[in-house]
């Protein structure tokens, strides 16, 4: 008998919440839109997109939103909208019941400007987009020069990974330049330490540092995590002692071994 007392309690827990929500859903489609409310929740790094932008976007829209009815408005409709701007990556909206309609927005992290031969320029972000430079933020990223051949097709948000399938090296300089980028965003070290990407004639990569008046040549794309380790134990046992200025270049190319270059 009392396990049946539990099972009807619960049963009637689950049959009164079901009513209360489908009561206050009912009672939100009725609501009218009074106010829209925006938050950029990554702005403090980023600024391709504000607060006014978001609301430019949604009142300036063919969609009925300020003044019509709460239950009229398609949040998933909204959604895409917002997302098909090229620097927002997602946006989540949904309404209140005191009247709003809420839009949180996250922005698009670049980790990489790329200028190619052909004088183009555009950013790479974090899952391998390629994005539009903006007239309202420039992020300050890694910067990829030299012997660059793949353009950038304004209105068309491509990715690298396309590049990342062919085994020819001047095809896949964009993928390879994508996977250093991100290796280096996500280390503290590096990200300090390495300014500049150059792609030579070889279709081979020279990094650029901030500190020390050296190039390091990395070689191809290969292996790349072991020769930014054998860099690492160089630089805290080898430059700390021996000085930052000393060498002219430093080859990474070679399977165990670091050769340095004296001025």
């Amino acid at each position: 008998m009392r396990k049946l007392w539990i099972l009807l309690f619960w049963l009637g827990i689950t049959a009164y919440t079901i009513i209360a929500l489908g009561f206050t859903s009912g009672k939100q489609s009725e609501q009218i839109c009074e106010k829209i409310t925006v938050t950029v929740i990554d702005s403090v790094y980023n600024r391709f997109v504000t607060h006014n932008d978001i609301m430019d976007i949604l009142v300036e829209s063919d969609i009925d939103l300020l003044g019509y009815k709460l239950g009229s408005i398609n949040t998933n409709e909204l959604e895409l909208m917002l997302e098909s701007e090229p620097f927002i990556k997602r946006a989540e909206v949904y309404k209140t019941v005191n009247g709003a309609l809420n839009a949180e927005i996250e922005q698009r992290r670049p980790i990489l400007r790329v200028i190619n031969r052909q004088g183009e320029s555009y950013y790479i972000d974090e899952e391998g987009v390629m994005l539009p430079l903006s007239d309202k933020f420039t992020s300050r990223t890694l910067v990829a020069n030299g012997y660059i051949s793949e353009p950038f097709v304004a209105g068309n948000t491509g990715t690298v990974f396309e590049a990342g399938e062919t085994t020819v090296k001047r095809d896949r300089v964009i993928f390879d330049l994508y996977e250093l980028a991100l290796f280096i965003s996500h280390s503290e070290l590096w990200s300090a330490q390495i300014a500049q990407i150059y792609v030579n004639s070889r279709y081979e990569y020279e990094l650029i540092p901030r500190v020390g008046a050296h190039i390091i040549k990395m070689g191809d794309a290969s292996r790349y995590e072991k020769k930014f380790r054998k860099l690492e134990a160089l630089y805290f046992y080898g430059l700390n002692n021996q000085g930052w200025n000393n060498y002219e270049v430093i080859n990474l190319k070679y399977e165990n071994q670091v050769v340095c270059t004296k001025r």
